[in-house]
């Protein structure tokens, strides 16, 4: 037989086979890729919002991806473990940069924060000097009181102290203690493991690194951080901004290492950004205009004042201090 005859009875015996092991048009389905995450379910009390009566207690779930440096937190409403009030995505970039997104009930609509959260501290930095200028003109006794009740030393001084002690086991797993304090107050106080099941004791580091892009902690404490690693089992974690401080407390009910969608931490298909137009202020001293929440504040007897930096900060405290002399002066 001609070899092109032979060519072509292979090829219709072959074909059909080959054709019927191929999937059928349309229910291609693209494989799920999965990767290791640390999953931790807790209960946290005392979030902003909450009430010195009824404080606000929820399930929370997060899903840690190591590797990837993002994190997945599913809260759940208070009173109702099972109804998802909030999505978050956070996700670590190159240096200080971290992007949050917050889907409200979880669903497709979508609130983007990008830049250094770290940046809530400098807005405290800016309000505790504003604190010092009032502080000074009090009585000794009265400003020493108050220096302690606020966490303050002379100049803006921060001294921070990290103690570790034994502590019993937690979910059956081995834990030590970390209490951190600053100033005499206590920020930290949590009881850790880094037995995670399936993990190796490096990668339980990624926790602290997200307090790290939060701007919960100072810059002090958080130099203090680096390098320890473990997950808080139970904690007690005091946040301390310009706002008035507040302290959190943690109950893990669950700590596992599982392979999950790695779609979870990205946001849904279809997704659609929610556009909120920030107020803008503009500095007093500098000139420089930007969003009102980003900026720090001095507080003076006709209000608050916005300011682009420390430096325009205390620039305006400056004058602020000199027209008072002035006004002294012209005093009968």
């Amino acid at each position: 037989m001609p070899l092109h005859k032979v060519l072509k009875t292979a090829l219709t015996l072959l074909l059909p086979a080959l054709l019927a092991s191929l999937p059928a048009k349309g229910n291609t389905q693209p494989v799920a890729k999965k990767l290791k995450a640390i999953r931790i379910e807790q209960v946290t009390s005392g979030l902003p919002g909450s009430t010195a009566g009824k404080p606000l207690s929820v399930r929370q779930v997060l899903s840690i991806d190591s590797v990837g440096k993002r994190l997945r937190l599913e809260q759940y409403s208070p009173g109702d473990e099972k109804a998802l009030e909030t999505l978050y995505l956070l996700h670590w970039g190159k240096e200080k940069e971290t992007t949050i997104f917050t889907l409200p009930g979880g669903e497709k609509q979508y609130r983007e924060y990008r830049g250094d959260l770290n940046e809530n501290q400098r807005n405290r930095r800016v309000h505790e000097i504003e604190q010092l200028r009032i502080i000074r003109g009090y009585p000794a006794r009265e400003r020493k009181l108050a220096m302690k009740k606020l966490g303050l030393r002379k100049n803006g001084v921060r001294e921070v102290n990290v103690r570790w002690n034994e502590a019993a086991d937690h979910l059956g797993l081995p834990c030590k203690r970390l209490t951190v304090q600053e100033n005499d107050i206590t920020v930290i106080d949590a009881v850790l493991t880094t037995s995670v099941p399936g993990q190796t004791a490096d990668t339980t580091s990624s926790y602290f690194e997200m307090f790290r892009r939060l701007g919960v902690f100072s810059e002090e404490v958080l130099d203090k951080l680096k390098g320890i690693e473990g997950i808080p089992l139970k904690a007690e974690i005091t946040v301390i901004t310009e706002l008035p401080s507040y302290t959190i407390s943690v109950q893990a009910r669950k700590l596992t290492q599982q392979k999950i969608d790695e779609a979870l931490f990205k946001l849904p298909p279809g997704a659609k950004k929610i556009i909120d137009t920030p107020a803008e202020s503009t500095c007093p001293i500098c000139g420089k205009q930007g969003e009102t929440e980003r900026m720090g504040r001095v507080f003076t007897d006709r209000g608050v004042v916005y300011v682009d930096s420390e430096a325009c900060a205390k620039e305006l405290q400056r004058q602020i201090k000199g027209a008072g002399k002035k006004e002294k002066n012209r005093r009968p």
